[in-house]
């Protein structure tokens, strides 16, 4: 078989039967299996911390894979302000209570965002995960990232590497000291959608010592059950123990929401689970 790579990208296989197959492999374009995962466009807490956001230079394809979208310069966009065009401008879309004002202990969605009329690239937030307010004319998109912001509606500090967001410090999401023995209640976490949360839980009888306890975390309708100790994340103590504590992860569905349970056949038990980050995985996977 012979091969051949011509100038204009076209590449040709004489395969042994005479069949001569061809593709345009020019930026993958044609071929439609360009590569989804961002490179570059890292997020960071820029000089005011608490309400910028700076994006590295990088780029990734649209959301519908149609078009390239690329920063030549780090873009810094404001979380205290209406959108407006440019570095160092407002990045809000609308979907805030009130205009301009970021709402707080709410999550946002960093979008990159395009209009093919001119190609300039810039970046919003929006309160959805899944269809940001797109300013007049841009008609491309790509969601790269995602901040909280406290109850003082400030960015809270974090730090990306690819598709992972640690947040500086965890964020307390569950303290429930009401368990039902052995029976699945559901938690929300203050991540993305449908992404891999980085978690700390922690069970402990607060009322009995040296009992056996044991916690279970899984993702939202798993089928594991408390007596095949089987939950996806598991942990107990010992027979003269009465806390536990362990780090893990679990993967939330499109509410945030996942699945924890405690026993506590003797005394009365406390479940406190906190996220110490997520890794984004509709970062990569549109």
């Amino acid at each position: 078989m012979a091969i051949t790579i011509a100038g204009s990208g076209i590449v040709s296989a004489n395969i042994a039967d005479g069949t001569i197959v061809a593709a345009d492999i020019a930026d993958n374009q044609n071929l439609g299996i360009e590569n989804f995962v961002p490179r570059g466009l890292i997020c960071s807490n820029d000089t005011d911390a608490s309400h910028d956001v700076a994006i590295s230079v990088g780029g990734v394809r649209d959301a519908t894979n149609t078009v390239n979208m690329s920063l030549a310069a780090i873009l810094t966009k404001r979380i205290d302000a209406a959108w407006a065009v440019g570095d160092n401008n407002g990045g809000l879309d609308g979907t805030e209570s009130s205009g301009g004002t970021p709402d707080a202990s709410t999550m946002y969605y960093i979008w990159l965002i395009e209009r093919s009329d001119t190609g300039v690239v810039d970046a919003l937030y929006s309160e959805s995960p899944t269809g940001p307010t797109m300013p007049t004319n841009y008609d491309y998109k790509r969601l790269i990232g995602s901040v909280l912001t406290d109850g003082s509606a400030n960015i809270l500090p974090f730090t990306q590497s690819g598709d992972y967001f640690r947040y500086t410090t965890p964020v307390s999401e569950v303290a429930d000291n009401t368990i039902t023995h052995i029976t699945y209640e559901d938690g929300t976490l203050s991540v993305p959608p449908l992404c891999m949360a980085d978690i700390y839980g922690r069970a402990h009888n607060t009322t009995t010592t040296h009992e056996v306890v044991y916690l279970f975390i899984k993702v939202k309708g798993g089928a594991e059950t408390s007596s095949g100790r089987d939950a996806w994340m598991f942990v107990s103590t010992a027979s003269d123990g009465d806390i536990i504590c362990r780090g893990g992860t679990v993967l939330v569905d499109a509410s945030r929401v996942f699945e924890y349970m405690m026993s506590e056949s003797s005394g009365s038990g406390t479940v406190e689970i906190s996220t110490v980050g997520f890794w984004m995985l509709t970062r990569s996977n549109p």
